[in-house]
């Protein structure tokens, strides 16, 4: 196996469009846009078994008051839940021991640049389904577990109407009866004022985001980023999320509740849960699992958890430096004095 930097666009957007693992997230656009706003060097790895590329991996560099880090993806503004490598389209077809040998060959090009950057923090946080992750467990990386809401689109209607919490039918239904209008927008400018907003609360412990790189992001894929706005019959604005729509459907960003008469996120969640079964989506997947003030509300919808993992390695530097950031630098006091890219 040889691990290189990957510089050809059409060559890393071909391999993830093809690979089952591969998202958004993950596209030439999507990871130089971030590397730019997020101020990290990408460093756009491909690992190959003589002259075949079998595995992606966006590795996202930076050196900061003599702390280097790695990550896949970069934590601040990158609103990136998960990333990490991405196996070819064979991959999932192969027998279970080739499967372990492509890993472990992945495993060990990518510790072997890993030593030789030798970071004081790495973490590589992988897409739900790639959850293999005894190669870098047995190399000495700590592993920890995410999740994420999943709702099963391949099930009757019916189903998954039955799974909400009967409080929440009830909101629906009476949202429902109140007439409203649905509306997707490539207009960012009410969703973010809102976001940045909600994001500098002392509860969220979430970086808040650059507007401009939500911007940029949304210019680069208008066929698969979107705005979603809920009106009422007078007009006024009653809920609004930010969505990826590409192999599957997430809701990337929501705002807080939007003071109203009616359930507008509530009614708005349940309108696009329609809208892409019908568009033969099979996956509806609301990001936020992991944020224990989002959880009441969200596990009302879903009927299941998806999994994901996350391996890191860091030394005393990268664990003071970790930290540092997580019991002051992310205190809302301090984030639109020290963190440059708030707007």
């Amino acid at each position: 196996m040889v691990l290189e930097l990957v510089k050809d666009r059409e060559i890393w957007d071909s391999f993830v469009d093809a690979s089952p693992y591969g998202l958004l997230f993950h596209k030439w656009d999507y990871i130089t846009i971030t590397a730019q706003h997020a101020g990290y060097r990408l460093l756009p790895y491909g690992v190959y078994k003589g002259e075949e590329l079998v595995c992606l991996a966006p590795l996202f560099f930076k050196s900061a008051h003599g702390v280097k880090m790695l990550f896949s993806p970069p934590p601040m503004q990158a609103v990136v839940p998960y990333q990490g490598f991405v196996p070819a389209k064979e991959f999932d077809a192969l027998k279970l021991g080739k499967k372990e040998v492509i890993m472990d060959l992945v495993a060990g090009d990518l510790s072997a640049e890993i030593e030789a950057i030798s970071p004081h923090y790495f973490s590589l946080t992988l897409v739900p389904g790639l959850t293999d992750i005894r190669q870098f467990l047995w190399r000495g990386y700590a592993p920890k577990v995410h999740y994420t809401y999943v709702i099963d689109l391949s099930r009757p209607i019916e189903a998954i109407w039955g799974d909400f919490h009967y409080k929440l039918r009830n909101k629906i239904r009476k949202a429902e009866k109140a007439g409203m209008d649905l509306v997707r927008s490539a207009d960012i400018s009410t969703l973010y004022a809102s976001i940045a907003k909600r994001f500098s609360q002392p509860e969220m412990n979430i970086p808040v985001i650059s507007r401009r790189y939500v911007e940029d992001l949304f210019r680069a894929y208008p066929d698969h980023l979107a705005a979603y706005y809920l009106y009422d019959r007078e007009g006024a604005l009653t809920g609004a999320v930010a969505t990826q729509e590409y192999k599957r459907f997430l809701l990337w960003m929501g705002t807080p509740r939007i003071e109203s008469a009616h359930a507008g996120n509530e009614y708005l969640q349940w309108l696009l849960v329609q809208r892409t079964r019908a568009e033969g989506y099979r996956t509806f997947e609301n990001i936020g699992a992991n944020t224990p003030d989002l959880n009441f509300f969200k596990s009302r919808f879903c009927s299941d958890l998806g999994m994901y993992m996350e391996v890191f390695r860091k030394d005393m530097v990268g664990t003071l430096a970790e930290w540092a950031y997580s019991t002051v630098v992310n205190k809302p006091w301090l984030k639109r004095r020290v963190v440059s890219y708030i707007d």
